[in-house]
């Protein structure tokens, strides 16, 4: 196996997991696969630790249209919102909450 393939194969299996998060899929087998084959890339020097991170982030703007920052950002204000007032949290509607 090349590098260029098995660097594929990381972006493809970190794509799957990303995907079932965007599906709230809970799927620890395939999360904890794409992390060791992040981190067997790093081992065997073929990304550094930016490289990975950088996929990651280019990965998750395809998946969910939002950097990570940002969407942990908006999950945040929503969760502050529901604690504060659950009634203004339930007046978003589902679909823009959900997204």
């Amino acid at each position: 196996m090349t590098e260029t393939i098995f660097l594929d194969y990381c972006r493809s299996e970190l794509l799957k997991s990303l995907h079932n998060a965007k599906l709230r899929k809970a799927d620890d087998k395939q999360k904890h696969r794409t992390e060791g084959l992040l981190h067997a890339a790093r081992m065997m020097n073929l990304m550094t630790v930016d490289e990975v991170n950088e996929m990651i982030e280019i990965e998750h703007q395809l998946v969910f249209g939002e950097s990570i920052v940002q969407r942990q950002v908006r999950k945040s204000k929503f969760a502050t919102l529901k604690e504060m007032s659950q009634d203004d949290y339930f007046d978003i509607p589902a679909i823009e909450r959900r997204n």
